[in-house]
């Protein structure tokens, strides 16, 4: 039987990390009380659901791995690590989550206005 080499455990962990992530994400909205993850932005007000934008281009991220393994996992790494949420309307980052006190301060204010 042939044994994982150092290339298949460096795919295999990428792929776990990648299939990890939404679960990492669901826990850490809820540990922070905001579990149904609705979000405020503060410069447009929109509230609801945020989009995950990655930055990068995955064309160039699948030409990488194409060429060798080294250029790809490190590009691959980045554009994980660059990932975020941003409002849905505007694009903005530092979105708030509304049942946080500064969220329903901001929700009453866009209310108003």
């Amino acid at each position: 039987m042939q044994s994982f080499s150092i290339t298949h455990w460096i795919i295999l962990l990428a792929i776990v990390g990648v299939l990890a992530r939404p679960l990492i994400q669901g826990f850490k909205r809820g540990m922070s009380g905001n579990a149904d993850g609705k979000m405020i932005c503060p410069s447009c007000g929109t509230q609801g659901d945020p989009d995950t934008v990655t930055r990068g281009s995955i064309w160039i991220e699948i030409v990488l791995w194409l060429c060798l393994l080294v250029p790809g996992l490190i590009y691959s790494l980045w554009r994980l690590s660059t990932r975020g949420d941003v409002c849905g309307a505007c694009g903005q980052k530092g979105l708030i989550p509304v049942n946080s006190p500064n969220g329903k301060r901001l929700a009453k204010q866009f209310e108003a206005s």
